[in-house]
């Protein structure tokens, strides 16, 4: 990896760009997200069949404890929103949804992970990757669980959150790579 000065844009015509330390503090940002992430999704797609007997176990206990509190309050709209809040995380949390997820999850991480790697190197085609990376992220829920499950729609929206910010804030950058 080439070592590029991190202020000002040029120097002379035979010198590359120089890369700005906003841009330099974003790739890193994504390094580590990106990173951590792919560790993440590799870790949820090798354990899928440990995490699914936990969280049933744990979803079934929570359902009765709500199920008696919201009786308690008289609360039916309470408790049919918790039911498809529950039911919601038990459809994402079976094997065969996490190891898709996981899938889905390592290849937007990679993609953006990659991404950030070309654009610190100042290559514009990193950010349409990073973009791309950010777009399987986005889907890949929805792809996966519908538009009607709560719990993978407020993943759609947190990783939508974070990942329009990056693209945003990547954009603002394009005009320093090449």
């Amino acid at each position: 990896m080439e070592n590029f000065p991190t202020t000002g844009t040029t120097t002379t015509a035979t010198q590359k760009p120089m890369r700005p330390t906003f841009l330099t503090v974003l790739c890193i940002l994504t390094f580590i997200g990106s990173g951590l992430s792919v560790i993440s999704n590799i870790n949820s797609y090798l354990t899928a069949d440990v995490s699914d007997a936990f969280v049933q176990e744990k979803l079934d206990s929570t359902r009765k404890e709500v199920g008696e509190q919201l009786k308690e309050a008289d609360s039916k709209a309470g408790a049919e929103f918790a039911d498809k809040m529950l039911s919601g995380v038990s459809e994402v949390m079976n094997p065969k949804n996490i190891k898709r997820s996981a899938l889905y999850g390592l290849l937007a991480s990679a993609l953006t992970l990659f991404g950030a790697v070309m654009m610190f190197r100042l290559n514009k085609t990193g950010f349409w990757v990073y973009v791309a990376g950010t777009i399987v992220g986005i889907a890949a829920p929805i792809m996966i669980f519908g538009t009607s499950n709560l719990f993978s729609l407020g993943i759609v929206a947190l990783t939508g959150f974070f990942g329009i910010i990056f693209v945003i804030l990547y954009s603002m950058n394009l005009k320093y790579m090449e």
